[in-house]
């Protein structure tokens, strides 16, 4: 009996891999405290490029019912990492969740769609912005986990319906476009994140 206990609980755990060390990984260990889920959540922090990621994810998660790698597409297509991640992950069954160009779309969706082109500079602007606009007096600091946990955290489902849109409007304009290809160029598609997805399989108990 205790065998099979064991084994029932190796096959509960959910795993986030993520190679951001402040913002992404203060943000799913925020998820995991205050919404719960219904998997044994583990939220680890690896210093990786994408492919690494994929890689150390798998060698790690083991005992894992989900295994989900989680990071910027950034200059990740230029540096020759992306395509090899996204075929990694295909074979062994890793799942990602990116966020083009940088997690701060994500977090910009809690409040408001867009479909701006910006690079990270532009984003990191963008927060400043929405910070002032919610009477906020300090600058966005991607370490700050307090900002996160009373303005962000409690705007999950908001955030999940923005990026949604704008996700499925990619994948529909893709499929009308030259590539014609499941495989979708994510390193184009500027503004758009599928973090909803790796929140949806969380099944959370509570959206705060």
């Amino acid at each position: 009996m205790a065998r099979k206990q064991r084994k029932l609980n190796e096959r509960n755990k959910f795993y986030i891999f993520t190679n951001g060390e402040s913002t992404e990984k203060n943000y799913f260990n925020l998820i995991k405290q205050n919404c719960g889920s219904i998997y044994d959540v583990i939220v680890k922090f690896l210093n990786d490029d994408p492919f690494q990621l994929v890689i150390h994810a798998s060698q790690i998660a083991k005992d894992a019912n989900r295994i989900w790698c989680v990071f910027d597409i950034d200059n990740t297509f230029e540096e020759q990492s992306l395509i090899p991640a996204i075929k990694e992950a295909n074979k062994l069954g890793v799942k990602i969740a990116f966020s083009n160009k940088a997690f701060e779309v994500w977090l910009l969706y809690h409040y408001k769609r867009f479909d701006k082109e910006m690079n990270n500079a532009e984003l990191i602007e963008e927060m400043d912005k929405l910070l002032k606009s919610l009477n906020i007096k300090i600058a966005y600091n991607k370490s700050n986990k307090s900002l996160l946990e009373k303005y962000f955290i409690p705007h999950i489902q908001t955030a999940m319906s923005n990026a949604k849109i704008v996700y499925q409007t990619r994948i529909r304009d893709h499929n009308n476009s030259k590539y014609n290809s499941k495989n979708y160029p994510i390193w184009e598609w500027n503004s758009c994140t599928n973090v909803f997805e790796l929140i949806e399989d969380l099944r959370l108990k509570n959206i705060v």
